[in-house]
């Protein structure tokens, strides 16, 4: 009888702490083509996202695969202290070279190193500028959740865009631009100053109130096209 119930025991620890540390992974994809070109396909996103047991994003990994299944890059995020600005670091398979975001207790690091040379990094504060919003890598896709219905009123929100592949940071505005009869929403990110909003790029996305994510974007690829160019890309995305 002792035998059985210390199985017994043994059984509901296990029990209580696999559930107390029940995880869920989430897998989705992006399909790229590149925008001015060929309409072919450019790359794929292969998406895995685990949620802890309240629902809230913990990390993601993003594999990018050419139309051949050559692995092209490697994002990974966590997402445990920001849910706009994730700590991440970006690999590319090709040359190797990478650049990211960490944290240093208040301080937020942008990083960006070429293969085989010292890296170089940017510090900044992450209370420098409490007027807007600080943003990078998949930040939109889950911060968002909890904004969308202020920004039905106010229809535009300042962020501070990271971009830690050139150590930069850029003074950006998100726009709401309709809200559609499907629930989907169309965003749009543009560079807050007027007179460089000529020359800079806008990003698109469109995100749906029905399961609270991106589902189609366009801008500036994360990955370089055959000319060694951060293209323009349109993606859509699967869930």
């Amino acid at each position: 009888m002792r035998g059985s119930h210390l199985c017994l025991w043994v059984f509901l620890i296990v029990t209580f702490l696999g559930e107390a540390r029940a995880e869920r992974h989430e897998f989705f994809s992006g399909v790229a083509k590149e925008v001015g070109g060929s309409d072919a396909v450019v790359y794929t996103e292969n998406h895995d996202v685990t949620f802890d047991d309240k629902g809230r994003v913990v990390e993601a990994t993003t594999v990018y695969v050419s139309p051949t299944g050559a692995k092209l890059a490697t994002l990974k995020s966590d997402f445990r202290a920001s849910l706009n600005l994730p700590e991440h670091i970006f690999i590319d398979e090709q040359s190797k070279n990478q650049y990211g975001i960490r944290r240093n207790k208040d301080n937020v690091v942008l990083f960006s190193q070429i293969s085989g040379k010292a890296e170089e990094k940017l510090q900044l504060s992450t209370v420098d500028d409490k007027e807007r919003v600080q943003i990078g890598c998949q930040g939109f896709n889950y911060f968002l959740k909890d904004q969308i219905e202020s920004l039905k009123v106010s229809k535009t929100l300042p962020v501070l865009f990271m971009v830690p592949g050139d150590l930069s940071t850029y003074k950006f505005v998100l726009e709401l631009l309709h809200e559609n009869p499907d629930q989907t929403l169309d965003f749009k990110v543009k560079i807050e100053n007027w007179f460089l909003r000529a020359f800079a790029p806008t990003l698109e996305f469109k995100y749906d109130r029905k399961i609270n994510r991106i589902v189609w974007y366009k801008g500036i690829s994360n990955i370089k096209n055959a000319s060694g160019k951060n293209g323009v890309v349109e993606i859509v995305y699967s869930y």
